[in-house]
């Protein structure tokens, strides 16, 4: 695996703009840098409009069985990233098996409280905590924010319990009844809760929060996901393929991104010796999608290139006839956009996707891409084919709707603008008087 250490990469000295607040942010979320989420970005951009950002996460271990290289329970648990100042919590690692991803979800909640009150006792001006699986990572945040009495602010990518039930195969009502008293009790303390997907409202209201403290925030791709030609990237190692149709995936591989409809596919169109499928990324389904991929005989159509730093994927996907993304069917699944999207609309690339509900609709609605029924191998067969007799103009036509509409409805500018407006906003509601941070 490349890894780059970017923790003391030099960050250019930067100040609020005249007339903006400086705030002083506290960020929680399990998952962050060297995880690829977009919390990284957030962060990253936070810190370059002036603000003082400190990051309360675990030790990095999400796709892998084990922790990331140099990070442990005793190694860089604290470090300056990119101007921010990261504080990382002990943990469990996730592991192969259902029982140690439950350790680890319930181990952060604990040791992040206690790290969250140790290495914050300054009062920060805002709470910004950034909910993906599982719900119960907030309750660093709902300490600091009962701690300190300021306002907490939520941006949800996961809908729980369902997320829970989903990965976890729970249906006993003695687990799922509690999970979702849980669940209301942590989105009722926000004093703003942001959502990813305008589908996701209404699973938000239904545990009486109100709709008016609700808004949509959509991801976005960090700056470096761009359009390149293949003579523009960076060489990455990619074996050249003159004469075939390059579909490639990048991201997590786990049970949710339902590979067994990939590899049926695969193995449909295992004569076109002029198709290659190329996988970027590791997870807890890996090393079955391998194994399985030698079991069918696919391993001169597939290359399983395993994890590589987030900065480099642009230079991947210019290599790339088409970037997929698939997800099992699943209610819940269905009302979000998965971050892939948008990092594959903004390469200009055509969008394969192998979706239901609002990603589906976001693909098809761009005109960048062609979206299929989850789990149908038939559908994602046939399109497949479709790209591949397009012609070459035809298909770069596709990809610049899809670098269009991601300009039009999820350019970086305006998605963290809006952020930091809502942020600067809740500070502001939290406190009387002037702007304490405020530029001069």
């Amino acid at each position: 695996m490349i890894m780059r250490d970017i923790a003391t990469d030099p960050v250019p000295a930067v100040t609020a703009p005249p007339g903006r607040w400086r705030l002083s942010v506290a960020f929680v979320s399990q998952y962050f840098f060297p995880e690829q989420f977009s919390n990284n970005a957030i962060v990253e951009d936070l810190v370059q409009r002036g603000h003082d950002v400190t990051v309360i996460t675990g030790i990095p271990n999400y796709g892998r069985e084990t922790f990331f290289d140099g990070y442990s329970n005793r190694e860089r648990r604290d470090e300056i990233w990119r101007g921010a100042n990261v504080h990382r919590a002990r943990s469990v690692a996730r592991g192969k098996r259902k029982l140690q991803l439950l350790l680890n979800y319930l181990t952060f909640p604990v040791t992040g409280s206690w790290t969250a009150l140790r290495k914050m006792r300054n009062r920060p001006d805002v709470i910004f905590a950034s909910l993906l699986s599982p719900v119960f990572q907030a309750l660093p945040a709902i300490i600091l924010a009962w701690r300190h009495r300021v306002p907490l602010v939520y941006w949800v990518q996961d809908i729980w319990p369902e997320s829970a039930t989903h990965t976890l195969n729970l249906k006993t009502p003695l687990i799922v009844c509690p999970l979702g008293f849980i669940s209301g009790w942590i989105m009722r303390r926000a004093d703003l809760v942001l959502v990813q997907s305008a589908a996701f409202p209404p699973m938000i209201t239904r545990f009486g929060v109100p709709a008016e403290r609700i808004r949509v925030l959509p991801n976005t791709a960090p700056a470096m996901y761009r359009p390149l030609t293949p003579d523009q990237a960076t060489d990455c190692g990619i074996p050249p393929a003159p004469g075939q149709f390059t579909v490639m995936f990048a991201g997590n591989i786990g049970e949710s991104q339902n590979f067994d409809t990939i590899l049926a596919t695969a193995e449909a169109l295992r004569e076109r010796a002029d198709l290659r499928w190329v996988i970027l990324g590791n997870g807890r389904d890996f090393d079955r999608v391998k194994a399985r991929v030698a079991e069918l005989g696919l391993g001169d159509q597939f290359l399983l290139l395993g994890r590589h730093p987030e900065e480099i994927m642009p230079d991947f996907f210019a290599h790339a006839d088409a970037l997929l993304v698939s997800l099992k069917e699943n209610d819940i699944f269905n009302l979000t956009v998965p971050y892939k999207v948008q990092c594959y609309m903004a390469c200009g690339k055509p969008v394969l996707a192998a979706l239901a509900g609002e990603g589906a609709r976001v693909v098809t609605l761009s005109g960048g891409g062609v979206a299929v029924a989850p789990g149908n191998v038939e559908a994602l067969k046939s399109a497949v084919l479709s790209l591949m007799v397009m012609q070459p103009e035809a298909r770069a036509e596709m990809g610049r709707a899809a670098r269009a509409f991601y300009d039009a409805n999820y350019r970086r500018d305006v998605v963290y603008d809006q952020l930091d407006s809502w942020l600067t906003e809740a500070a502001h509601a939290g406190r009387k008087g002037p702007p304490i941070n405020a530029a001069s």
